[in-house]
């Protein structure tokens, strides 16, 4: 008597081996990438080694591009790309095979080599895609990091963090959409409505622990706004969220919830936790004394909710530059 499939155990099957064909088909495309990228850097090196011998003449590479694009049917554009490609890492081994050449067509357009590495880093780290790398350049992550940019070769292997890789200078809610007055409570709920993008803005690593976390001190209730773990570190993030610019007193509380959750909930494996106080403007001076002696453990940030525009940009600017007229 035939055997029926159970329609159940047929449909796993069917996924699983969806899922296999879609693996292979990512793997297939991105050994293709590999390639492409190792046969990129070797044209782009012939191209160069040619214009050497004639000693960087513009004129002369110009029409091997020509030409060249010509008889292979490659854009004039690409092979200036291809050329810049080469110039941009001369070393092949510095070539990372995570990254694609659509990743590379981003990355050597950034003059600045310390900026390029950092969002080579960043790639690696966290896996961004194409349009991930292109969002977080526009966004000008790498300004906003700020001094807490690291140099340092990209890594191959996950390391551990240390916090001044983490927490940014300022943190981009543009996404949020609010308009009007607003409080703190009303942030915390419209970044809770965009919880993928709150954590994509954060980086890697950022799992949300929960909102508005009571702890008791002396009778009395205490409220931390987020409570943030980072695995990188690893260790517990409290976000307390503050209206208008920084004050002092903000690192007095905010080091009382650490010493509480050092005391009561961090984990014997876990390092101790660290605070991060965002608002909306700070003065590097009130910053400086306030901290002092435990600026690795508490950070503090701006956040922007609507980013300028162009025009504002060029307005200021302008202003700044040329002296009003009584």
């Amino acid at each position: 008597m035939e055997e029926r499939i159970q329609a159940g155990l047929y449909n796993r099957i069917l996924e699983d081996i969806r899922g296999l064909l879609e693996q292979a088909k990512a793997q297939a495309y991105k050994a293709v990438d590999n390639i492409r990228v190792q046969s990129y850097w070797q044209i782009g090196e012939r191209i160069a080694r040619e214009e050497l011998k004639h000693n960087n003449r513009a004129t002369y590479s110009k029409r091997i591009i020509e030409k060249l694009a010509e008889d292979l049917g490659f854009s004039r554009a690409i092979l200036y790309r291809i050329l810049q490609f080469y110039k941009t890492y001369p070393i092949v081994v510095t070539l990372s095979r995570q990254l694609s050449w659509s990743h590379y067509e981003v990355l050597i357009a950034i003059s600045s080599r310390e900026k390029r590495e950092f969002y080579e880093r960043q790639v690696m780290r966290n896996c961004w895609s194409v349009r991930e790398l292109r969002r977080q350049a526009n966004k000008r992550l790498f300004e906003r990091k700020g001094k807490n940019t690291l140099p340092g070769t990209a890594l191959t292997v996950a390391q551990p963090f240390s916090p001044d890789e983490i927490f940014k200078e300022s943190y981009n809610f543009d996404f949020l959409k609010l308009s009007g007055p607003y409080d703190e409570q009303e942030i915390e709920s419209a970044l809770l409505l965009n919880v993928e993008k709150l954590l994509l803005e954060f980086g890697a690593d950022f799992s949300l622990a929960g909102r508005q976390r009571k702890l008791t001190i002396d009778r009395q209730i205490h409220t931390v706004d987020l409570e943030f773990f980072h695995r990188g570190i690893p260790c517990i993030v409290l976000v307390d969220l503050k209206i208008g610019k920084f004050k002092g007193e903000c690192v007095g509380q905010m080091n009382k919830y650490l010493n509480y959750y050092k005391e009561n909930r961090k984990y014997p494996w876990e390092k101790n936790p660290i605070g991060l106080i965002i608002c909306e403007g700070r003065g590097q001076e009130e910053v400086y004394y306030a901290l002092g002696d435990i600026k690795n453990r508490i950070f503090i940030a701006e956040y922007k909710i609507k980013l300028p525009s162009e025009k504002d940009i060029a307005e200021k600017l302008k202003n700044s530059i040329i002296p009003r007229r009584d």
